[in-house]
């Protein structure tokens, strides 16, 4: 009787055990793990954004949190910068008939006139692994929201140029600040070894921004209205882990 009840038990266990996988979370050789992130992006701004400025970088810092279920929370910040301005009469009502800004004693001044910014995101989202070999790399999709600020950066080299001091300058830098939502699609990975991780993706940005100075001197107008803000960037992130994982649920792990 006793062996009857076992081979039964033992055929009942081999005909429920795919199902038991099956049930299985996919995720659950995966690791939780945090992680510090330094990014690079390269934009190109539609909207308001793409009538001021021309193509611009940002570099940044954050956190990442992965968990054991492969969600993902992060927080970040970036350093926004570009060359290319579009408000190309932006300083004609200054310039001499030489068409150069004077300095102090007469002569050409010299400064740079660029774009400067920076921007703050709280994202979450998750990683679509597929491959059980490494659970804690895949399709990465992340949505998120914060606050963004930029500006023309007018900066006289020798500190000479009273037409564009530090008082004068704020009726031209079109300083604006607003919030931003962003949604992130990419490829994230995390080696077995922790040796490489990363991921690279498309990042999209939506803001609302409206001009803090409130009116332009170029223009010699109030600007007081919303703007419009998009911009389409190629991200690449560098990941440096910290697993959180205790020592049995590593001994677990897919290598």
């Amino acid at each position: 009787m006793i062996k009857k009840t076992s081979l039964l038990r033992g055929l009942l266990f081999l005909l429920l055990f795919p199902f038991c996988l099956q049930a299985q979370d996919k995720y659950m050789f995966s690791n939780k793990i945090a992680n510090i992130q330094i990014m690079y992006n390269y934009h190109i701004p539609s909207g308001n954004f793409g009538k001021l400025y021309g193509n611009f970088n940002a570099i940044g810092c954050g956190g990442l949190l992965k968990t054991k279920n492969n969600w993902v929370v992060s927080a970040e910040l970036n350093y926004l910068f570009g060359k290319e301005i579009k408000e190309l009469s932006l300083l004609d009502n200054l310039t001499t008939s030489g068409g150069y800004l004077s300095s102090v004693g007469g002569a050409p001044g010299n400064y740079l006139v660029n774009m400067r910014g920076i921007s703050s995101f709280v994202r979450a989202g998750r990683v679509l692994a597929w491959n059980k070999r490494n659970m804690n790399s895949g399709i990465l999709i992340k949505g998120g929201i914060g606050i963004i600020q930029h500006h023309i950066n007018l900066q006289a080299q020798e500190s000479d140029i009273p037409q564009i001091d530090l008082n004068y300058s704020k009726g031209y830098d079109r300083y604006s600040t607003g919030i931003a939502f962003n949604e992130f699609i990419g490829y994230s990975y995390q080696s077995s070894n922790r040796l490489i991780n990363f991921y690279i993706g498309v990042d999209l940005m939506q803001a609302q921004t409206q001009n803090r100075r409130g009116y332009n001197y170029d223009k010699m107008a109030y600007d007081l209205g919303k703007k419009n803000d998009f911009s389409t960037s190629f991200r690449f992130g560098w990941m440096i882990p910290i697993y959180l994982n205790t020592k049995e649920e590593n001994e677990f792990q897919f290598r």
